[in-house]
């Protein structure tokens, strides 16, 4: 199964959730309770949304065609989460899912990169052994953007995290105090890829440089700790997350 699908974004979590609801449902009960109106098919859709579920092991597909959930919960961090252990396990960059799992980090991270124009050439030049169409890569865009790790942006990707996301991986760790350099390999890393040889992607420095300023966070700098600082100024190098209510 491959991760290249030409799924947009929403659907994903939709056909998820049905497939929690009614359990050994086929994709033809899929396509019946999403086909809302009498023309078009949508049956494509739906079978490139489940290979794509498929691909990430949060659903089992039986040998009579029944589909059930594996997890109870899969929200974007948990579908981040498991792309990042996919490219982790991955060692094969002639295999479609090494490529698909690792274009954010080789082509944004490791070049500290933020806006690629043209991806399709630049995914084709990086990754010789495959070739990957300009529809797979639009809809590796589209999933993205919905994934909230950036913006399709005049034909070209973004790779900005949007706030929504780091509102989500905040919210989900509560409490936090400790240097900022732990938190981005710590808390960031496992679910969005921005650390190369010691280095933090500038996209995420300025994400919570956001969040700082809307104060979801706290960003600080104290004396004589042994951990990276950032910022335009290299002036933090230490932040507090509170729980809500506090």
């Amino acid at each position: 199964m491959s991760l290249f699908q030409l799924c947009y974004g929403p659907e994903i979590h939709s056909i998820f959730h049905t497939i929690q609801s009614y359990p050994n449902i086929r994709k033809e009960e899929l396509v019946n309770k999403f086909q809302y109106k009498q023309d078009g098919n949508i049956d494509s859709l739906i079978e490139e949304t489940l290979q794509f579920l498929d691909s990430l092991k949060v659903i089992n597909i039986n040998e009579n065609k029944e589909i059930k959930a594996c997890e109870t919960n899969l929200d974007v961090v948990d579908i981040l989460k498991k792309l990042n252990l996919i490219s982790e396990r991955s060692n094969n960059p002639g295999d479609p899912n090494y490529v698909f799992t690792n274009i954010y980090i080789d082509l944004f991270v490791k070049p500290n990169q933020l806006f690629i124009g043209d991806l399709h050439y630049e995914i084709n030049k990086h990754y010789e052994l495959v070739s990957i169409s300009k529809e797979k890569v639009n809809a590796w865009k589209r999933m993205m953007e919905y994934f909230g790790l950036g913006y399709r942006y005049n034909g070209g990707f973004y790779a900005l995290p949007n706030y929504n996301l780091l509102k989500s991986i905040i919210r989900r760790i509560g409490k936090w105090d400790g240097p900022l350099q732990q938190f981005f390999e710590r808390v960031i890393y496992p679910i969005i890829p921005c650390l190369y040889k010691g280095d933090i992607y500038r996209g995420i420095v300025f994400g919570l440089l956001y969040l700082n300023k809307v104060g979801l966070v706290q960003l600080s700098r104290k004396q004589d700790i042994p951990f990276g600082s950032f910022g335009g100024n290299n002036e933090w190098n230490w932040i507090t997350v509170r729980s809500e209510g506090e």
